[in-house]
């Protein structure tokens, strides 16, 4: 690879798996540099219709990137004197993420480490943009995302909602796996928190790179100020404790209804059931609550305080 870039490595899943914990891990590799999440590659990507990965408006390219509230996250721009010679798409965000890294002292990463959702999601025009990149998907028990998404002011707020959705992602992260082959690897957020060691052993055998003890520790990824209170356990060891932690945060009725949607992904993916096939589905009026409910607190509640949030978190990564 030429001196302006880097591997790209995408760890994908279901919001709330833990890409942001193994990104905060694997950042803290002295090669790597963790990005905050950059949806905006894709986006971009797509609103400019490139025919042709390697002929493209550069300065078209990067001022629709300036515009996107997640670029503005990185706080970068008084770096953007683009010396370098940008021959494509790739080079263009592969030179930001550089960007990124010099600002944070990074300056001998080789890796770059994006732990953004919905690169599994993407995983196939990802592969097309970047022919070089490595892909990890991160799988969670989907009980477990549920309860830690359902607080949040963004994605699905009940736990049909949160089933549905996990579900998707599964499909979409299986369908990944099949395309990339030997360029992805699987990992399960609890066997990562229960056994870090020997799975981040084998993830640094797929990224060709020496593993550190230290790594254990975390603490490579400076994590936005306005999602601070959504990653509260990153910089420490991951901790086993936490694996069913969801058991207490969910009802037994928001457990059954899980199970009752997504019960044959669970039992495919080797998670202990409770309900089983026992598990009772939806009555009509549990689905009309939920569906008001994501009405009221999604398209009204959430969109205001997720603004909020938005808004708070440009301001401050302008100051640090």
């Amino acid at each position: 690879m030429g001196k302006s870039k880097m591997l790209p490595v995408f760890i994908g899943g279901h919001p709330r798996s833990g890409t942001t914990l193994l990104g905060d891990i694997l950042g803290s590799h002295p090669f790597c540099i963790c990005t905050p999440e950059s949806q905006f590659k894709v986006s971009v990507y797509q609103r400019l219709e490139i025919k042709d990965k390697e002929y493209f408006d550069v300065n078209r390219a990067f001022e629709k990137i300036k515009k996107h509230w997640r670029y503005k996250i990185w706080a970068i721009d008084e770096f953007m004197d683009f010396e370098e010679k940008i021959s494509s798409y790739e080079d263009l965000i592969l030179i930001l993420v550089r960007k990124y890294a010099i600002k944070n002292n990074k300056f001998n990463a080789s890796i770059w480490v994006d732990h953004t959702p919905s690169n599994i999601q993407f995983a196939e025009l990802l592969n097309y943009i970047f022919p070089e990149a490595k892909f990890i998907h991160i799988i969670r028990d989907g009980r477990a995302v549920a309860a830690s998404q359902i607080p949040l002011d963004w994605g699905p707020n009940t736990i049909s909602g949160a089933a549905y959705s996990w579900m998707e992602a599964i499909k979409k992260g299986l369908s990944a796996e099949e395309l990339l082959r030997d360029k992805i690897i699987k990992v399960k957020y609890e066997e990562l928190v229960a056994d870090a060691e020997i799975v981040l052993k084998k993830i640094c055998d797929f990224l060709e790179i020496n593993y550190f003890p230290e790594m254990l520790q975390g603490g490579g990824f400076k994590v936005p100020e306005y999602t601070i209170k959504q990653h509260l356990l990153l910089g420490k060891p991951p901790d086993r404790s936490r694996i069913n932690v969801w058991e207490k945060k969910l009802t037994k009725r928001q457990i059954e209804i899980f199970e009752s949607i997504a019960g044959e992904f669970l039992e495919k993916l080797n998670y202990t059931l409770l309900y089983g096939k026992n598990a009772k589905s939806m009555n009509l009026s549990e689905k009309l609550l939920f569906y008001l409910y994501e009405l009221w607190r999604g398209r009204i509640i959430n969109k205001i305080r997720h603004k909020k949030r938005k808004e708070k978190g440009i301001i401050l990564a302008r100051k640090q």
